[in-house]
């Protein structure tokens, strides 16, 4: 039987909605498995879908074959459950039980689970697969151009992220003439740009830059910004975003362009 279904696991955010119109425009069956308490009904509307907890392997893998899906992609923020917050029906608990003894990242995690989801006779793809027009390509989006200035900033940028995320901490920093103000950790962007921003000197603005981690594995752990990224970054005082071409998703792109643009802010995709 010919396999033609796209399979989701969704959690939170735009990207889930993005798949959905996407799959919509060019006739491509989806069927979604929104995680809770992360997906909402709201986003996923447009497509057919159910909704399981984390821990229910056996319920969403059910529900994949009988909607003859074979390949599966993964979209949207899940948080890592504690064991508390666990409530794993049959399979899942003979999923947990392996990974269990074992003491993990969450990127190590995530792999390990979806080697067990493929183990079960499904092919895990990557967003950029699916979507392959929402990833960041080089050059500058949009009319506002960065400096020289800012361009050193972005190349400081580069060293310390690329440094940062071989030893797994995080994948963005913020600097401004030359001195890095804050970087990224396990609290997320929004916290490191609000750190920024209360250390940051008068005169040229703070610029964020953001890649990739050495071998990050894109099917389970793709990037994505989007419209609040702007507004974090008009927030916060930053006069740019420099983020690594290949590697990262733009969400809503029509839309974030419009906005950087009426806010001074600055978009550039760069080559590493």
């Amino acid at each position: 039987m010919e396999h033609k279904t796209l399979g989701m696991i969704a959690g939170g955010g735009m990207m889930p909605v993005e798949i959905i119109r996407h799959c919509k425009t060019t006739g491509r069956g989806l069927f979604v498995v929104g995680i809770e308490p992360f997906a909402g009904e709201e986003e996923l509307k447009e497509a057919p879908h159910i909704f399981a907890k984390i821990g229910e392997a056996g319920k969403i893998i059910k529900a994949f074959k009988n909607h003859n899906v074979y390949e599966i992609v993964l979209a949207g923020g899940i948080k890592r459950p504690s064991f508390k917050e666990m409530i794993p029906d049959w399979e899942g608990m003979k999923i947990v039980a392996k990974l269990a003894v074992k003491k993990m990242s969450d990127d190590h995690l995530f792999r390990a689970v979806m080697a067990e989801i493929e183990l079960r006779g499904f092919k895990v793809v990557g967003i950029e697969e699916v979507v392959p027009d929402m990833m960041f390509l080089e050059g500058i989006y949009g009319k506002v151009k960065p400096s020289k200035e800012d361009m050193d900033d972005i190349q400081r940028g580069i060293t310390v992220a690329k440094a940062l995320g071989a030893v797994d901490v995080g994948q963005a920093v913020v600097v401004q003439e030359g001195m890095v103000l804050a970087v990224e950790a396990i609290e997320g962007t929004d916290m490191m740009l609000s750190r920024a921003a209360t250390v940051k000197k008068a005169g040229k603005s703070p610029v964020m830059v953001k890649v990739l981690k050495p071998g990050q594995d894109l099917r389970v752990d793709l990037p994505a910004m989007g419209l609040q990224t702007i507004e974090q970054l008009k927030k916060y005082g930053i006069g740019g975003m420099a983020v690594e071409a290949g590697g990262i998703l733009l969400i809503e792109r029509d839309a974030v362009i419009r906005m950087a643009d009426k806010e001074g802010i600055f978009i550039i995709g760069v080559k590493i």
